[in-house]
């Protein structure tokens, strides 16, 4: 199936390892180029080069300002455009509530909130006066849940994300872009290390689907929201979750 993602140029933050990796991969795979945007900067040149495309690897904090801004103007300077913007970096902690302390709930929500918002932000900036452009977001089961084996900080931060997709799908919406989010539940990424054991597998018991999903298959519901086969979807959340939570 042709997505029409052959030609457009696209951000992925958290893109140097788990969902960010997979979704960067699906994407060139479709033909598009990609700024592969990570915290560490030498692990994201390095995925940059493996695929051998004209892809460029990025060293940035989301939850600054400047580095937001400085991703999009890479993919406008490298590619000319920018149509598509994929938000998946982002930090877990399964701390109990009652000893989160007052640093590790702003840590959580800078990156995974306020890091979505400063990158969507610039990225309408460039998409609006072009009118068209795609943004996909990548909430949690857990910012539906509460938390299952997360803790309430990352729980919180990813309802966040959930509520600012709805946000900007009202804005941007009648410039011809289309925002929507992605729900993972649990997926195979080194993020389920912080998950309890016991959690862990009573969780996989109670998936009507009985296992983990895979990155690929996060990536595989990115790209069709980041593609025209999804035009007429706007302002959603797409759970994958294995039939976990249903809502």
């Amino acid at each position: 199936m042709d997505y029409g993602l052959a030609g457009k140029a696209a951000i992925v933050t958290g893109a140097a390892g788990g969902i960010g990796l997979a979704c960067y991969r699906a994407l060139v795979g479709e033909g598009a180029s990609v700024v592969v945007a990570d915290l560490d900067g030498t692990a994201a040149i390095a995925r940059a080069g493996e695929l051998g495309t004209t892809c460029v690897g990025v060293g940035a904090d989301v939850a600054n300002a400047d580095d937001a801004e400085r991703l999009v103007e890479t993919a406008v300077s490298t590619f000319g455009r920018l149509d598509v913007l994929v938000t998946c970096a982002g930090v877990f902690h399964a701390t109990p509530f009652d000893t989160i302390t007052a640093d590790e709930w702003d840590g959580v929500q800078a990156v995974n909130l306020k890091g979505t918002f400063l990158v969507a932000q610039a990225a309408l900036r460039v998409m609006i006066p072009r009118g068209t452009g795609r943004i996909v977001t990548v909430a949690s089961l857990a910012g539906q849940t509460g938390g299952i084996g997360a803790g309430a900080s990352y729980a919180a931060s990813k309802a966040g994300v959930v509520a600012l997709t709805k946000s900007i799908a009202r804005l941007a919406g009648p410039h011809g872009i289309n925002a929507n989010c992605v729900n993972p539940g649990l997926i195979e990424t080194p993020m389920l290390d912080g998950w309890p054991q016991e959690a862990l597998e009573q969780t996989i018991a109670a998936t009507p689907l009985g296992r983990l999903g895979t990155p690929q298959e996060v990536a595989d519901t990115v790209v069709w929201l980041a593609s025209d086969r999804a035009s007429f979807v706007h302002g959603a959340h797409v759970d994958v979750n294995g039939g976990l939570y249903t809502n």
